[in-house]
């Protein structure tokens, strides 16, 4: 329903939205209206039949200056309404010339300048015909209210009749009350459409609203007496009184008007401030969480960027409301803030999950939905972060939701997010070019993604992307997203308070031993190291002797980096060894750079994952890789790295001998690395001799490496 506003009786008016509707709430008004506009009528009859002329032009003339009074209204909100709501009352000094009429010319023409006034007065606050009329027959009630009271006082207090000359004491006393009754009847009046319409009681809605108020009218009685007892003398004299008097009402409400007026700024003001505050905790939240997010999956400020643009101008182009482009631009940082509760060697793999692995990462949705649940949006972002990874044919995670199920905020974010996230590279797969990210999107239109959210974002992308571009010369907000602050050195060299464990290599279940074979070349690449003598002597032994254990195109060690040095290539074997070699390897980089973080083997994968763009395009028919670490007990020398273009992938029996491997050269760099050690004559590095007590090739059994159970399930 529209604003509505009631007059409220001595010149005063309410406006008021209301909030519940029924037959009570429709019911009241119109009787007020029918019982108003009738007693009008009859009141307008009598007035033009029984008055005289003379009087008829008198009230005729009084009729104009009261309307043009109620021209100067003071309007100010009711006291319940400072919780900024719309209600609100005006003060006007008609009611002191309606008073003035009943006193000086009787009941009838009372009420027919009251409806007439209050009739004008609504139409000006408001043009609503059913408020008009309410108004009207609201003044009318509360005109025939304070005429029956001052022709009872002045009749049965006074001996005197209403209308005619009265002495001074019984005006005064006589109009007193009467404007009390006028304005309880017009309050009462109207509490009762208040308290019909919220459902509250009479007796609440008038103290709350108008209790404060009345002390304000009572002035307007005063004002009438006196302008009685000088229109006994003539009008002139009447307006030469009255008119400073009423002036002088009329600015005292108008200072009460600017008492609520800067009470309800105050109020304003601070609920602006616990608006502003909200905000910047929201803000700071989110940060606090972009922070978290980054510690665990390093993400950029231009990614999210770029997705919020994306997923706001597609929200606003199907009709989504500012709450849900919020929940979006808040989303695009923190969907993936779930992956707080997956490991790190998961996230950071350089290839595809195992299905055990796989089931660990989708729980990143169910997590992020639940620390978010925690934190009291003022947006529904908690929806996109839950079903980023559902899928339109229900093939999704966490929920297996499908189609519309799925809410629009989440199927918007699966889609741009997935666009701008193939564009970049990542551990386990190399970016994909524009039009290339564009047919992935298609392709799994009605599959993967909503069709007509994939084709609102592919139609309007160049003006997304121009908005991108626009973007550029500005600084981007960091949403919190900063580099993570490396331990010092102290910190590095505090041990827990229980001691460090030693590194173990755990026994695995079904356990093979190795055949002849496999021993006796074992054996040959331990005697060929133990030939050599040198770093390089034994890497080039190494390298030649593994190839006839393992089939390899291409193979490297890389050197793991010591203090400020890098990790780097130091050798390399096979086709493109010259590109390989010396090449710098940042830990976490690629395969290699992975297996240096982690100290775990990974194997078959894509081998460009682990070059360099520029390397990558050498190496395009190769088909798989194996990487093990160098490491002997808790000391790291590298990675010994594999790349093959005859192998579809290297299987257990290589993974085993790979394993073994790696061991024999740790071993013997461990001990060029003590020799260095000891030396004080010389930098360089001669040949070591094996000690007997700890050999480099043993026949005991060897352990295999656990066998990888791959999935075609992608992160």
């Amino acid at each position: 329903m529209g604003l509505e506003t009631w007059d409220l009786g001595l010149g005063t008016q309410a406006s008021m939205t209301p909030e519940r509707t029924g037959i009570k709430s429709h019911l009241y008004p119109a009787t007020i209206t029918v019982a108003g506009i009738a007693l009008w009528f009859a009141s307008t009859a009598s007035f033009f039949v029984q008055y005289a002329w003379h009087e008829q032009m008198t009230v005729l003339v009084l009729l104009p200056l009261a309307v043009i009074t109620g021209m100067f209204p003071n309007s100010v909100p009711l006291p319940s309404s400072l919780k900024l709501s719309q209600e609100k009352m005006t003060f006007t000094l008609s009611d002191a010339l309606v008073l003035l009429i009943a006193c000086k010319f009787g009941f009838a023409a009372c009420i027919f300048v009251a409806g007439i006034e209050g009739l004008t007065s609504s139409r000006r606050a408001v043009r609503r015909l059913s408020s008009n009329l309410f108004s009207f027959g609201m003044m009318s009630l509360a005109a025939a209210a304070a005429g029956a009271t001052l022709n009872t006082v002045l009749r049965y207090g006074f001996g005197e009749a209403m209308g005619g000359d009265h002495a001074f004491p019984a005006v005064a006393i006589g109009v007193f009350v009467a404007s009390i009754v006028h304005i309880s009847v017009n309050t009462g009046l109207i509490s009762v459409l208040f308290a019909t319409r919220l459902g509250t009681s009479v007796r609440r809605s008038w103290k709350e609203n108008f209790l404060l108020a009345v002390p304000m009218f009572l002035p307007t009685s005063a004002a009438a007496s006196l302008m009685y007892i000088a229109l006994q003398y003539n009008a002139l004299t009447m307006l030469a009184i009255g008119a400073p008097i009423l002036i002088a009402i009329h600015f005292g409400h108008r200072q009460y008007r600017d008492g609520v007026h800067e009470q309800l700024n105050i109020i304003e003001r601070a609920q602006q401030e616990r608006i502003t505050l909200m905000e910047k905790s929201h803000r700071e939240t989110i940060e606090a969480l972009a922070v978290a997010i980054n510690a665990k999956d390093e993400v950029t400020h231009e990614h999210v960027l770029r997705v919020q643009i994306y997923a706001a101008g597609v929200a606003r182009i199907l009709g989504c409301n500012e709450a849900e482009v919020e929940a979006l631009r808040a989303g695009a940082l923190l969907h993936d803030i779930g992956k707080i509760a997956v490991p790190d060697f998961i996230l950071n793999k350089p290839g595809k999950l195992t299905a055990s692995e796989f089931e660990k990462m989708k729980t990143h949705t169910i997590v992020g939905a639940q620390i978010l649940g925690r934190v009291e949006f003022p947006y529904p972002v908690v929806p996109v972060v839950r079903h980023h990874h559902e899928r339109w044919d229900g093939r999704g995670y966490p929920d297996a939701l499908s189609g519309e199920e799925i809410p629009l905020t989440a199927r918007i974010l699966s889609v741009v997010d997935c666009f701008d996230a193939v564009r970049e590279d990542r551990q386990y797969r190399k970016a994909m070019t524009r039009e290339e990210a564009l047919d992935f999107i298609m392709s799994g239109s009605g599959t993967m993604y909503d069709p007509r959210v994939v084709g609102t974002f592919i139609t309007h992308l160049p003006e997304f992307e121009a908005e991108i571009l626009a973007h550029r010369n500005t600084p981007a907000p960091t949403y919190g997203i900063t580099p993570v602050e490396e331990l010092s050195e102290a910190a590095r060299k505090v041990a827990p308070a229980a001691g460090l464990a030693e590194t173990e290599t755990a026994t695995k279940q079904n356990e093979q031993e190795f055949n002849i074979k496999d021993l006796r070349a074992l054996y040959d690449l331990s005697q060929s190291i133990n030939a050599a003598h040198g770093r390089e002597s034994i890497l080039a032994a190494f390298t030649e002797k593994l190839q006839t254990l393992v089939p390899y195109d291409s193979c490297t060690v890389t050197l793991a980096a010591h203090g400020d040095e890098d990790n780097a290539v130091i050798h390399a074997r096979g086709q493109h060894a010259d590109l390989l070699l010396n090449r710098k390897i940042a830990t976490g980089e690629g395969v290699t750079g992975w297996v240096l973080a982690n100290r775990q083997p990974f194997c078959n994968t894509d081998p460009k994952l682990d070059l360099p763009p520029h390397l990558a395009e050498r190496f395009a028919d190769y088909r798989t890789l194996a990487v093990f670490p160098v490491i002997r007990e808790t000391e790291m020398h590298g990675a010994l790295t594999l790349y093959s273009s005859a192998l579809t992938e290297y299987n257990a029996d290589h993974r085993r001998l790979l394993e073994e491997s790696a061991k024999l050269l740790a071993a013997s760099l461990s001990t060029i690395a003590r020799a260095a050690t000891a030396s004080t004559s010389t930098q360089s590095i001669t040949a070591p001799q094996t000690s007997p007590s700890a050999p480099i090739f043993s026949n005991s059994p060897l352990t295999p490496t656990n066998t990888i159970l791959e999935s075609d399930l992608a992160h």
